[in-house]
């Protein structure tokens, strides 16, 4: 790491950036697929990572790469940015991944034990301890990788260790038969099922807390600042990988206990399975592992949303401010409960991700096409309009003429249909380019 990070603050960094990466719904979708892939388990966890792990990943490089979003999103348009980079601080933020990260400690370890009638009162005021825990921690930012990083996230990765450990030495059963989309999709379902997490978005807005946390440590020079950046995305995506591997096996062992079960989700499948080794104790090392989890997410957002928007008022907001907004904003979603936030989440997620995606690959491939207009601006605004489309069928929302074309595209089933499309239009920009580079300004 010479004259980089020493080897110390480097691990420390790393382990911060996967406790960001690691909230809710990395928890519970290996499980799940490890239950309902089967024998075909490996298969669909590889392919799982490489859209889980590998996405997020690039996604921190090609903020590294750019010195930032802003700069990655200035590329397009001054409109492109202000619109993109405020939607997705506030959908990875304050109006639906951080309500539903707090929400998900609840649902597992207290919720089961409430009864209804008081559910909502419980709800209420579980929330406004965990978001007032996120306020006090948020106050000073500059001790958050040393929070996160040297307390948190060891105690987190301690008892994944010890829920694997024991269904590793003692296995409920073994590998079952395939189930659905897996029996002849491993592949390609475990691909999709990695877009779940949603951290391609997340990196867009976490490399740059990565970023300045290694400016903070002394790390200056330009070339060191942005290697020592990847290494530390790369060492955060290899342990997220083996925590997902874990997590898969503990729900590909469990198939024959639960078949009878096909419906239940990764939480719920989780649970049982610590409730099948370590009885109601389980439910609360489960619960204590989803809390970690969570809040670890949950303050990485708030801080880089609220970083961001004083940015973006030139200050004349101030950090503390925005900070208690979104707890605020937050408190206020967690109360309607998981399920309304999960469904009204999915919408804005279709139309926003192949943004993201395509954001991530135009940054590493920069070089090559030099930040060329007509590269950029034909394969984002192309995502967009295939992205938006796609968000409002799944509400019911038909554009006319506009929507039956998009639905012809390949792999629109399975939200992918703007991949095709991005390759043609990508081909034909940078064709042009090579062709008029020369008079770019004009584009």
């Amino acid at each position: 790491m010479k004259p980089g990070l020493s080897k110390k603050k480097f691990m420390t960094i790393s382990l911060t950036l996967f406790a960001m990466f690691f909230g809710a719904g990395n928890f519970i979708f290996p499980p799940n697929l490890g239950k309902e892939a089967g024998d075909n388990f490996y298969m669909a966890i590889m392919f799982f990572c490489a859209t889980a792990v590998l996405l997020p990943v690039l996604g921190v490089a090609g903020i590294a790469r750019a010195k930032g979003l802003q700069n990655l999103v200035r590329r397009i348009d001054p409109v492109f940015a202000f619109v993109f980079t405020a939607l997705l601080y506030l959908t990875i933020g304050p109006l639906f991944a951080i309500p539903r990260a707090a929400n998900m400690p609840f649902d597992i370890a207290i919720k089961p034990f409430v009864p209804d009638g008081s559910l909502q009162i419980w709800l209420f005021a579980y929330s406004a301890v965990y978001f007032a825990l996120n306020y006090y921690i948020c106050l000073n930012p500059s001790a958050l990788v040393k929070l996160l990083g040297r307390y948190l996230t060891p105690l987190l990765l301690l008892l994944i260790l010890l829920l694997f450990g024991a269904g590793f030495l003692y296995p409920i059963g073994e590998f079952t038969a395939p189930m659905g989309d897996y029996v002849n999709h491993s592949a390609s379902k475990g691909f999709v099922e990695g877009y779940q997490t949603m951290d391609a978005l997340a990196s867009l807005a976490f490399g740059i807390i990565v970023i300045n946390a290694i400016k903070d440590v002394g790390v200056k020079n330009e070339r060191h600042l942005v290697v020592s950046t990847i290494k530390a995305g790369m060492m955060a995506g290899i342990i997220l990988m083996v925590i997902y591997l874990m997590l898969g096996y503990l729900g590909a062992t469990s198939g024959e206990l639960f078949k009878d079960t096909p419906d239940i989700n990764g939480a719920a499948l989780l649970s049982k399975i610590s409730d099948h080794y370590f009885g109601k104790i389980g439910v609360v090392i489960l619960g204590s592992a989803f809390l970690l989890a969570c809040l670890t997410t949950t303050l990485g957002l708030i801080t880089s949303a609220s970083e961001y928007f004083e940015e973006l008022s030139k200050g004349k907001v101030k950090y503390k401010t925005w900070v208690i907004l979104w707890c605020l904003i937050g408190f206020a979603v967690a109360n309607f409960g998981l399920t309304t936030i999960i469904k009204g989440s999915i919408p804005v997620l279709v139309a926003i991700y192949p943004v993201s995606i395509i954001l991530i690959i135009l940054s590493l491939i920069n070089p090559i096409i030099d930040s060329s207009k007509i590269v950029y601006r034909s394969c984002v605004y192309t995502c967009i309009i295939i992205g938006v489309v796609n968000g409002l069928d799944i509400i019911n929302i038909s554009i006319p003429f506009l929507t039956p074309f998009v639905k012809t595209m390949p792999f629109y089933d399975s939200m992918l249909g703007w991949i095709v499309p991005s390759l043609v239009v990508f081909a034909l920009s940078y064709v042009s380019y090579l062709m008029f580079h020369k008079r770019e300004g004009s584009y």
